[in-house]
Formats: structure tokens, C-alpha cells, sequence
């Protein structure tokens, strides 16, 4: 079966056939292609902020089980709590960030090996692809790309926030 060319005054075959693949791409939904640079968040609540992890340095998302808590601590440490037979350091991610946030429920376990590192958060509520945003070291940065509104949460300078020097290597 053959498809007969459609010619039009001043423009040729190429022509037509793009600026009818153009049309068929906005009849159907399908947005154009966006060369940006795009990243994968995972998404969660802290006090009914949406914020977001570069999904690369998250290890797991797990219930918040109990935790044990360490006398003098410093204020962002929660305490430990054991996870997969591992003890891990649970950060209150909120109190860094300085949110009013409610009792946490599930806990994000960063890619971090020693020590390792867990924030308690109230929830997740999945994962999105946003522009990749370059603004140098900053803790967090705020995320518009669509319908989507969030903070970002940069995991290197997180973790020098965390931790002191020598355990930031993991």
C-alpha cells in the first residue's frame, strides 16, 4: 500500500511531512521533546512541605520503627534505630530545615555507609521527574517544573549538615 505525497505551494514533502507529525504530536497530548537535563526525586511531606531526594542516594524508605534515643545528642539526631540488622543514626530532617512538621512516619535511608544515615520524615508520597537545577552548594532549592512545586534537598551538603568531617566519608 502506498501513501500518496502531499505537496503544497512552497513547501516540500519533508516540510508537509513535519508540520503534520507536529500536529498529530498536539492532537494526541505528546509534548515536545525537552533536551534539559532531567532528575528523578523522591517525594515526601515534612509539615505539609513536599520536598525532594535525588533518588540516587536513597537506599530504601521503610516505616519509622522504634527508635532508641542517646542522651546529650545533638538536636537533629532523633536517636538510632535498628534496620536490617544494621544500626542506623535517624536525623530529624524537619528540625534541620527548621519546619514545624508532624510525628514522623517512615524514614528515608541514605546511600551512606558509614556511619549510616536515616531522616525521619512524616510521609512519602512517591517520586517525580523535574528539570535538573545547577545553583552550586545549597541545602535546599525550590523546584518548578510544570504542576509540580517542591524543595529540593541537595544529599552532599545534607550530609555535611549531619555529620561532622571526618564521617562524612561513606
Amino acid at each position: 500500500m502506498s501513501v500518496p505525497t502531499i505537496l503544497s505551494d512552497d513547501l516540500d514533502a519533508d516540510a508537509v511531512t513535519a508540520i503534520l507529525a507536529a500536529r498529530q504530536r498536539a492532537v494526541a497530548g505528546v509534548r515536545e521533546t525537552d533536551d534539559r537535563p532531567r532528575e528523578t526525586l523522591l517525594l515526601f511531606d515534612l509539615g505539609g512541605v513536599a520536598h525532594g531526594l535525588p533518588i540516587d542516594c536513597v537506599r530504601a524508605v521503610a516505616p519509622l520503627p522504634k527508635v532508641t534515643r542517646l542522651p546529650h545528642a545533638p538536636g537533629v539526631l532523633r536517636g538510632l534505630v535498628a534496620w536490617r540488622g544494621t544500626v542506623v543514626n535517624l536525623f530529624a530532617l524537619a528540625e534541620l530545615l527548621d519546619h514545624d512538621a508532624a510525628e514522623p512516619t517512615a524514614m528515608i535511608v541514605l546511600r551512606h555507609e558509614t556511619p549510616r544515615i536515616a531522616l525521619a520524615v512524616d510521609a512519602v508520597s512517591g517520586v517525580a521527574t523535574v528539570l535538573r537545577t545547577d545553583t552550586g552548594p545549597t541545602l535546599s532549592t525550590l523546584v518548578i517544573d510544570d504542576d509540580q512545586r517542591l524543595t529540593r534537598i541537595d544529599p552532599v551538603v545534607l550530609i555535611e549538615r549531619l555529620l561532622p568531617a571526618r564521617l562524612q566519608e561513606g
